[in-house]
């Protein structure tokens, strides 16, 4: 039997091998002696010492200090089996190691042997006690569990690897928002680690149909993404498109939610967000529940919405958790700064250049004397007091915390008033800037009033070349834009029957339906009568 079993596992083996390309490449490159892999192809061999020269090689391990490979001995019953484990220090726990795995192999061991269980199943449900324990049989695999904070164990005479869960890194614990920070409301936002990030949204929901699939994305990097829906109200057909958006990514590393934004968007020269982020599993939860799908991608903090529109864009968290009156009130004046920071300074230009008529004659005669002195055409004026703005935002940005909010004070103070005395810049123009960059703070998202900050560029030339026919002609074309696009087979503009619109936000006792433009599995959210305890007063 013994000098059959070899022989039988080189068979199958290699017709793994032919079966996965992956491998054949990944020995090529990455493998240095190849008489180590004569017999193993692909698949974990029961040969301990093969298994070994094959991950030497794999994990350079020369070369990598921190790379913990373990040789031990297995008790059952009198006799002892050679073994080995490894480990990245650091990335794994190795105090679970020590608990659940070499304890029970090493000291405790077996002192009898369960009949009709072979070697591999005795190891597997006899044991090892870490609970999230798998067996592998692709070398491959294995390498790629192990490079993300598992622990790989390897028995002679078992040709599969124990790999047990035991991430132990470092990571950031659940804090408070900070980009989409609330006054009511809960106070939780999602942290770097996808399964940390999953429990928080399954805590909101609580509904066993939640889906949350494993796309690893990354040729080399594997980075873990996990695809959210609800089973029974998402659209299929929404989820076939995201799944195979992810699948079909060819590229060797993420880093972040950002790069898979940008890799799934429909278009890379549309000046909106095609999907919303967010930091809120308050605000990921109602999405889902309205039938859109989430991906929570490892190391990124902020989570993808799909597919969004543009009244998704102007709706925050405030907006669920005060009455009815504030809401609406809150999205008017942010839509009025929205409307403001993109074609206030346009239309300040045209009225300026083309339109005097326009202008009061007493503000005229004001306007005209206090740009007497100045040196530099209106548009060169305004342009480089936006960009000077652009600037203290980024720095304040960039500099330490305590300083930062004073720098931007300061900073902003400064530069106004002494553009203003060396006769650079004339007050008006100071004014039309600052209420510009209010209203683009005033935007719902980051993404927004970025977008904001830089089609009003394109406004101001438009205002400057043509007045106000031009900024009409580009708020056209705008308009154009966004409804011939789509996001995920979505329309750009469309609102769902029944739903919140652009302007104005429902009670939650009218919010009968999900977003028609999804076409969801159960369009139905509540019942007609949400509010008995009103029948019952009737």
């Amino acid at each position: 039997m013994k000098n059959n079993k070899p022989k039988e596992s080189l068979t199958q083996n290699t017709k793994n091998r032919e079966n996965n390309p992956g491998i054949n490449s990944y020995i090529k490159n990455n493998i240095k002696d190849k008489k180590s892999v004569t017999y193993l192809t692909g698949i974990v061999s029961p040969n301990l010492a093969e298994n070994r020269s094959f991950l030497d090689d794999a994990f350079n391990c020369e070369k990598n200090f921190d790379l913990v490979v373990r040789d031990f001995k297995v008790k059952i019953e009198d006799r002892f089996i050679n073994a080995f484990l490894v480990f990245y220090d650091g990335l794994a726990n190795k105090e679970f190691i020590n608990r659940d795995i070499l304890s029970p192999l090493m000291t405790k061991g077996l002192d009898y042997t369960p009949k009709g269980k072979d070697l591999e199943e005795i190891i597997y449900q006899c044991m090892i006690s870490q609970a999230p324990n798998s067996k592998i049989r692709e070398m491959q695999t294995v390498i790629e569990l192990v490079s993300f904070g598992n622990c790989a164990v390897f028995v002679d005479g078992c040709n599969c690897a124990f790999v047990a869960d035991i991430k132990g890194w470092s990571m950031r614990s659940v804090g408070k928002p900070i980009s989409e920070s609330v006054l009511t409301g809960p106070q939780e936002a999602f942290c770097e680690t996808v399964m940390v990030n999953i429990a928080l949204v399954r805590k909101i929901l609580k509904d066993p149909n939640l889906i949350a699939e494993n796309i690893p994305v990354g040729t080399k990097s594997k980075t873990p993404c996990a695809l959210m829906y609800i089973n029974g109200i998402t659209n299929t057909s929404l989820v076939k498109e995201a799944r195979r958006r992810l699948s079909q990514i060819n590229i060797d590393y993420i880093f972040s939610s950002a790069d898979i934004e940008m890799l799934i968007e429909d278009s890379t020269v549309f000046p909106l967000p095609q999907l919303l982020k967010t930091e809120r599993p308050d605000r990921a939860a109602a999405q889902l529940s309205d039938g859109k799908v989430v991906i929570i991608v490892q190391g990124s903090p902020f989570v993808l919405i799909l597919p969004a529109t543009a009244s998704d864009l102007v709706e925050t968290s405030e907006d669920n958790y005060v009455r009815i009156a504030e809401a609406n009130f809150m999205r008017l004046i942010r839509l009025i700064g929205c409307f403001l920071a993109l074609l206030l300074p346009g239309f300040f230009v045209a009225l300026m250049l083309y339109h005097h008529e326009s202008i009061p004659t007493d503000l005229l005669f004001a306007i005209a004397s206090s740009r007497e002195q100045m040196p530099f055409p209106l548009v060169l004026e305004l342009v480089v007091m936006i960009l000077a703005f652009e600037l203290i935002k980024e720095a304040s940005i960039r500099v330490p915390e305590p300083i930062g909010s004073t720098l931007g004070i300061v900073g902003g103070l400064i530069l106004g008033q002494s553009a203003v005395s060396a006769n650079i810049a004339s007050p008006l123009l100071i004014i039309i800037v600052s209420i510009a960059a209010l209203g683009a703070f005033a935007a719902p998202s980051t993404s927004i009033s970025r977008a904001i900050s830089v089609l009003q560029f394109l406004f101001i030339f438009l205002g400057g070349v043509a007045g106000f026919l031009g900024v009409a002609l580009g708020l056209f074309i705008l308009v154009l834009w966004l409804a011939q696009s789509h996001s995920f087979g979505v329309p750009y503009l469309s609102t769902g029957q029944n739903t919140d619109s652009p302007f104005f936000i429902f009670p939650i006792w009218r919010r009968e339906l999900r977003p028609k433009n999804l076409n969801p599995q159960t369009s139905k959210k509540q019942p007609h009568i949400s509010r008995k305890w009103k029948d019952g007063e009737k």
